[in-house]
């Protein structure tokens, strides 16, 4: 799964049109409804996979099945 970061953001440009801070605004909702997107798919997954593994493995790796949801929720 591919990851998209943004690292810069756009500097507010104080003579800029009401059209075009109403753009930066709707840039700002999209990128953030896309990276909520993103999350929950990352917690569903896991989710999944850590539901998918027996006993014997979640505790090879120091977890017990009472404890995927709060690790899931951390992410």
């Amino acid at each position: 799964m591919a990851t998209v970061t943004f690292t810069e953001t756009l500097p507010v440009n104080p003579t800029a049109t009401y059209a075009e801070r109403i753009g930066f605004a709707l840039g700002n909702l999209f990128v953030s409804a896309f990276d909520a997107i993103e999350n929950y798919k990352l917690r569903r997954e896991t989710l999944i996979a850590l539901e998918n593994c027996s006993d014997a493995t979640l505790e090879d790796i120091g977890l017990a099945r009472c404890d995927i949801a709060g690790i899931v929720s951390k992410i």
